[in-house]
């Protein structure tokens, strides 16, 4: 192509565009100009042109582009024919033709998904998972634990009642029984679930609270189980002719608070924000802990004295101081060491600071009762969970953002029908002796008016009203692990250490029997007492939401 051509184009084209122009301009001689001068511009002005019409259409209609653009959509051929199809499918759903499925469905799809677990486990163990293992009778008691919980939940009362009471009737009627191996197992698993309650428990404890309430920690600890167990000593001794040095074997059995009951139903108080402006759950919880060590110490002192055979006693007497040191000692240095391991940049630092205090916890529940000093591993594991959790406050979270929190949270409901349904096949109820039951009543009736003026005794002279006191009173009085723990000790020691003597062998099979007594009446009852008068008795905290937490550094 030559220049003249190349020239001659340009002309062209430039003519065209002031033609066009000239007539949307009337002919205005300084649009023209401009016009012809840039030919890009032309192109501009006709998209602004465009856009402005499309934005008139717009705000005519009330509808933004986006709208417009997915009504077009929406109109073609290929669209119509894929939304007909999609909504055949909806309108054929099950859940669509009667949203009253919704809820078997979801069953149903928990049934498939436990049957699909069964056959691959049948798969790799065969015959050890078959319908007459131990481990089929152990998975059934879990199941039905947590379907009973369900039920029970769906008439507002705490879903560990039907869990404990499955327990119960599966092993009364004798369709769980677990020996040797299995009933080891059976134990380290129900520690296990317990290791996950005292985590988040640990994990909720409010610091400032806790230096605030730190005296009335201490009274409520001690005074309502040493008055407990006193009372108990006097009313056994008066009704049922104990010894008193079994009176007082059975006054420490019976005066240990249950963290097993007490701590889900306070946390599930303090999540929705009750007893939080005084920082109730703490004080309970805290103290709960401490209680279980002094039961257990004055327990093991006294057991040591009733089958002593000399040069032991000493030991027993300084078992307890042991256990608070060990316990103290774990918890802080655990946890300080926790504050910085992972660091708080780390990507995988959630993660990382599940498992490390979850495994600190399991080793010194576990580690400790291997050692001999049980009642060290509780108390190190809440400590531990608490101080880690302080020093995470401090790197950037808080009381509203704590993802180990919400993953222990969780965890927990797996574990709520482990820990209370094996809990409930701790419960023969062929130990209850028809002769010792009315008088374990009576001894059950006495102790616990007395504990609960003991605990009103115990939180007086704080911060706490009237009705947070009597709040604390009712919480403080459940029974259950301890209870279930302690309870079949001295009839075992008696049949190994002195089986000869009856007299032994009577006291004992009492005790068990009274114990088991306490959990069937305090535990259901705690329960209920807890959930019905913290809504009525606590003040009520409205948590904020996470959205001022979103860029919290983790």
């Amino acid at each position: 192509m030559s220049i003249n051509d190349l020239t001659n184009a340009v002309q062209l084209s430039s003519t065209s565009y002031t033609d066009g122009y000239k007539q949307r301009s009337d002919g205005n001689p300084a649009e023209v100009a401009r016009e012809q001068m840039n030919p890009l511009l032309n192109h501009i002005s006709e998209r602004n042109e465009l856009s402005t019409t499309s934005n008139k259409s717009v705000i005519g209609t009330g509808k933004n582009e986006n709208t417009i653009l997915t009504e077009q959509a929406d109109s073609s051929p290929d669209y119509k024919r894929s939304s007909v199809v999609k909504r055949i499918a909806e309108n054929l759903a099950p859940a669509n033709l009667c949203p009253q499925f919704n809820l078997p469905l979801r069953i149903a799809t928990v049934i498939l998904m436990l049957l699909l677990l069964w056959g691959v486990m049948f798969t790799i163990f065969q015959d050890a998972v078959l319908p007459q293992s131990k481990i089929f009778e152990l998975t059934t008691v879990v199941i039905l634990a947590y379907i009973a919980g369900w039920l029970v939940s769906l008439i507002r009362l705490p879903p560990l009642l039907g869990m404990l009471v499955t327990g119960i009737l599966l092993r009364n009627i004798g369709s769980f029984h677990m020996v040797g191996s299995y009933a080891t197992a059976v134990s380290t698993l129900r520690l296990v679930a317990m290791v996950v309650i005292l985590i988040k428990a640990g994990l909720g404890l409010d610091s400032a609270a806790l230096r605030r309430l730190s005296f009335v920690v201490t009274k409520l600890a001690f005074i309502p189980c040493l008055v407990e167990a006193a009372t108990d000593a006097v009313v056994a001794h008066l009704v049922l002719g104990f010894p008193w040095l079994w009176g007082t074997l059975l006054g420490f059995v019976l005066g240990a608070v249950s963290p097993a009951v007490v701590v889900p139903s306070l946390l599930g108080l303090q999540e929705k924000g009750y007893g939080e402006d005084k920082g109730i759950s703490t004080l309970v919880i805290a103290a709960s802990s401490i209680d279980d060590i002094a039961a257990i110490s004055g327990f093991g002192v006294v057991l040591g004295l009733i089958f002593s055979k000399g040069g032991d006693l000493m030991q027993q007497l300084v078992h307890g101081p042991i256990e608070v040191a060990i316990g103290l000692s774990f918890g802080v240095g655990w946890g300080i060491l926790l504050m910085f391991f992972p660091h708080k940049d780390d990507l995988w630092v959630v993660g990382e600071r599940t498992f490390l205090i979850g495994g600190g916890g399991l080793f010194a529940v576990l580690g400790s009762s291997l050692v001999g000093y049980s009642g060290a591993g509780p108390l190190g594991c809440i400590i531990a969970a608490f101080v880690a959790c302080s020093g995470w406050k401090l790197q950037g979270w808080s009381s509203n953002f704590n993802p180990v929190a919400d993953i222990y949270g969780d965890i927990w409901k797996v574990f709520q029908p482990v820990l209370f349904g094996l809990i409930g096949t701790e419960i023969d109820l062929s130990q209850l002796e028809e002769n010792t039951v009315l008088y374990g009543l009576c001894i059950l009736a006495v102790g616990l008016m007395l504990r609960l003026l003991a605990s009103c005794f115990a939180t007086m002279g704080g911060t706490l009203n009237p009705r947070e006191i009597l709040f604390v009173a009712i919480a403080w009085f459940p029974k259950a692990t301890v209870q279930a723990a302690l309870g079949p000790v001295a009839l075992d020691l008696a049949r190994t250490e002195d089986p000869q003597d009856t007299r032994k062998l009577e006291l004992a099979s009492q005790v068990l029997t009274i114990a088991v007594l306490s959990i069937l009446v305090t535990a259901p009852l705690g329960a209920i007492g807890i959930y019905i008068a913290g809504p009525r008795l606590l003040g009520r905290v409205v948590k904020e939401t996470q959205g001022d937490t979103a860029n919290s550094q983790v």
